[in-house]
């Protein structure tokens, strides 16, 4: 037998107590010494054009710390396979695979500092700069039978220095709606397909209006869907200017037609519902950074049927390309958090 089958039978001769305590030792050591982003690399990283200067002559030019490294054959630059993805220019690369696990338990942005030993600032930038790139998994179509409603979240002005109001010590101080034209609420604009594929947006707004609607969902809507709401009335006239979209609605209070049950808002609200539950975990989330979160809990819902989720994870920061000069905007403009 070859040694992965020697290892196999030694391990099912084991108790399930003995088993448990090595595979987390086993995980422990893979995780320490960030392997998974080697595996990660190998599977899904060909670099085929420079990123700083758009050409696709490359060759490689062996390995810095374990990644590979090319160079341009027209600027004659150098650059790795992360350069332009959030793991360029990170130091601690072998702790990325612990804190995605960290992630994907929904742990605060402190919490995870103290976990895997990095500083608070460490933790917000890596947790920012890796759901940076959700927004390119946000779904270009949805299909079929899609369920849209809205969900009403307070205006979070979390971290920030110089408040014009009042600071609200607890949540039973937001003031819906007030006679004021200051906006105190977010409306995030919810939709969900037969395919399960959902999409969020978040709009700083009182009241969501058809303006809303055309510019968030106006191209995100197939021609050819039907189109499940309540009776909200920005939804009538943003249905009669696409007539080949069909409509159907329920009262906003019963979520299912008495007439027809498969009219109804059961899947967007629950996911609402579990939304909800999701930002909980984090004690308040500034609005500025919600639409962030609202990728994350979107992509996670879509991971759901992965064995290995942080491999997935690695997969989607690896092949994703952050546009060169705006990763350096970004780095520059960085938020600082510390306290």
């Amino acid at each position: 037998m070859t040694k992965h089958q020697d290892l196999l039978a030694q391990f099912k001769l084991l108790s399930a107590t003995a088993q448990s305590e090595v595979l987390q030792s086993f995980r422990a050591e893979f995780e320490g010494k960030g392997k998974l982003l080697e595996v990660a690399q190998l599977e899904n990283i060909t670099k085929k054009t420079c990123p700083h200067c758009g050409n696709g002559r490359v060759h490689k030019r062996g390995k810095q710390s374990g990644v590979q490294m090319y160079k341009c054959t027209d600027c004659l630059k150098w650059f790795s396979s992360t350069t332009g993805t959030p793991l360029w220019d990170i130091k601690k690369k072998e702790k990325w695979q612990s804190y995605l696990n960290c992630m994907q338990q929904g742990m605060s942005i402190k919490k995870t500092a103290k976990e895997i030993g990095i500083s608070i600032q460490t933790s917000f930038d890596w947790r920012h700069k890796i759901l940076s790139v959700l927004n390119k998994e946000v779904p270009k179509k949805l299909s079929g039978r899609i369920e849209c409603d809205e969900l009403e979240l307070p205006l979070s002005n979390k971290g920030e220095r110089n408040l014009t109001r009042k600071a609200r010590k607890r949540s039973s101080d937001f003031v819906r709606n007030t006679k004021t034209k200051e906006v105190t609420t977010v409306q995030v604009v919810s939709a969900i397909d037969e395919n399960n594929q959902t999409y969020f947006k978040a709009i700083e707004t009182k009241r969501i209006t058809t303006k809303h609607l055309n510019k968030t969902l106006g191209k995100k809507i197939d021609k050819h869907a039907t189109l499940i709401t309540d009776k909200h009335p920005s939804y009538r006239p943003f249905v009669k200017s696409k007539p080949s979209i069909k409509h159907k609605t329920v009262k906003s209070n019963e979520h299912v037609d008495k007439d027809d049950k498969n009219v109804n808002l059961q899947k967007v609200n629950n996911q609402h519902k579990q939304l909800r539950l999701f930002l909980e975990r984090f004690n308040g989330v500034s609005s500025k950074y919600l639409q962030n979160y609202l990728n994350w809990f979107a992509y996670g819902k879509n991971m759901e049927n992965f064995a290995n989720q942080t491999k997935q994870w690695f997969s989607a920061i690896l092949i994703t390309d952050i546009a060169y000069n705006l990763y350096q905007l970004l780095k520059i403009n960085a938020v600082n958090i510390r306290t």
